[in-house]
């Protein structure tokens, strides 16, 4: 095999070669073989608009008519730059009213960090340089961003800066919570723990706290109630800044235009990419207050410049591909829509949630998974094999352990809808009788 594939065994991959995707188009891609399948994850979260979208093909042709590249540094930018950075100002949650370019979800994560320590020395205390992440976050696969990860098979064998990283507990509920604990009771609990590893490590020293509004990989976790609002106080408390990364949740997926929105969270910076472009095209972007960009303007400037960038952030075939995205997205009333497709999906849910080896399942916006209980009538790795049989019958869901993860493209009908949870609800009570049926034969 001539390519390392990303998140995946190298030498597994040379015995059972990935599956080749030569064409989509609307929400289903087509393999070498000619099998078609429904993507009810949109790829990687991100597709959010399928996978040959019209009218993306067509500005990004008339942009590389015009300006094919040009950068941002040095006293120079392309004007379809600018006038995306004003675009998503205006849209913005809360107090964030400044963006910074890159290309990819991970490389705003790293930005977002070294932008928050950046601050943090501009305010006279270069000291408060390390981050709280959580167990179970994916934050992406660079240096820092990597470390903030709290899923071990990022970090094996890469000797990533952990040192810098505290880790605090995850907001999963289900799991997680105490014998009769609610979910605010469980909230409280997590901000108590949360203010003791503070006050243990000295707030003097951390930097920045980073989150998901909704964590994706780490098993599509919706954190319970009151959670943020108790996780906000303890940060507050102590001068540290919150990080949102909302490069699965930005752009509608749970109901609203930003998670932030969703769960009322006020971050300080926000990490953005996936769904900015509908992921047609590398881009993402880091949001920050005014208070944030004030001091690392004033310290930039002494320095005589800010010290950072990439040569394809703010391209202008992405700027373009941007606002043609939130065009789409502001025609289709992006929230209402989301909202009226993930209630199908709850409803939906409510079925399956009665399926044999379902332990939950769980839904916001277009942001829903189905969690199963090993050894409950499906076998010791449920996800892994209902995934498999789902795929068989020709819709790719995402496997994370023991749960089955569903985000589909916001293009995805009413029919379509209804055809995937049709393969879910189908898969499982295919590997229930399967199960049944090797437990009589034995």
């Amino acid at each position: 095999m001539a390519q390392l594939y990303p998140f995946t065994d190298p030498i597994t991959a040379q015995q059972e070669p990935p599956r080749r995707i030569v064409s989509g188009e609307g929400i289903r891609v087509t393999d070498s073989e000619g099998a078609v399948f429904i993507d009810a994850v949109a790829a990687l979260w991100c597709a959010s608009l399928g996978f040959s979208p019209d009218r993306l093909n067509e500005v990004m042709e008339r942009q590389m008519g015009q300006l094919a590249y040009y950068h941002s540094f040095m006293g120079r930018t392309p004007q379809i730059t600018e006038t995306l950075a004003a675009r998503l100002a205006a849209r913005l949650p809360g107090e964030l009213s400044h963006v910074f370019f890159g290309t990819s979800g991970s490389e705003a994560v790293e930005s977002a960090a070294k932008i928050a320590r950046f601050y943090q020395s501009a305010r006279g205390k270069p000291g408060k340089s390390r981050f709280i992440a959580r167990e179970g976050a994916y934050h992406g696969s660079g240096q820092v961003s990597a470390a903030l990860t709290g899923l071990g098979y990022c970090h094996d064998g890469f000797g990533l800066p952990l040192g810098d990283v505290l880790r605090t507990g995850r907001p999963h509920f289900i799991h997680d919570a105490e014998p009769g604990e609610s979910e605010i009771a469980f909230s409280k609990r997590r901000a108590r723990e949360l203010d003791a590893l503070i006050r243990d490590a000295d707030p003097g020293t951390i930097a920045a706290f980073i989150g998901e509004p909704a964590m994706g990989a780490g098993g599509v976790i919706l954190p319970p109630q009151g959670y943020w609002d108790e996780i906000q106080n303890v940060l507050v408390r102590h001068d540290i800044l919150l990080i949102a990364d909302e490069i699965i949740t930005g752009f509608g997926r749970t109901g609203e235009w930003f998670g932030c929105e969703t769960w009322g969270i006020r971050p300080d910076l926000m990490t953005m990419a996936k769904q900015l472009t509908a992921s047609v095209f590398p881009m993402s972007a880091v949001a920050m207050t005014d208070e944030v960009q004030r001091r690392v303007a004033e310290q930039a400037h002494g320095f005589g410049t800010f010290g950072h960038g990439v040569t394809y952030g703010g391209h202008p075939v992405g700027a373009a591909v941007a606002l043609e995205c939130l065009d789409i997205y502001e025609e289709m009333d992006l929230p209402r829509h989301v909202q009226r497709l993930g209630a199908q999906v709850a409803n939906r849910l409510q079925g399956i949630a009665q399926l044999p080896g379902v332990r939950d399942t769980r839904c916001t916006g277009l942001l829903a998974a189905v969690e199963f209980e090993p050894g409950a009538g499906l076998g010791d790795s449920p996800g892994k094999t209902v995934g498999a049989e789902a795929e068989r019958r020709g819709v790719f869901f995402r496997v994370i352990g023991d749960v089955l993860a569903i985000a589909p493209p916001y293009i995805t009908t009413a029919e379509e809808m209804d055809q995937i949870m049709d393969v879910m609800r189908d898969a499982i009570l295919s590997v229930a009788e399967s199960r049944m049926t090797a437990d009589v034969a034995v």
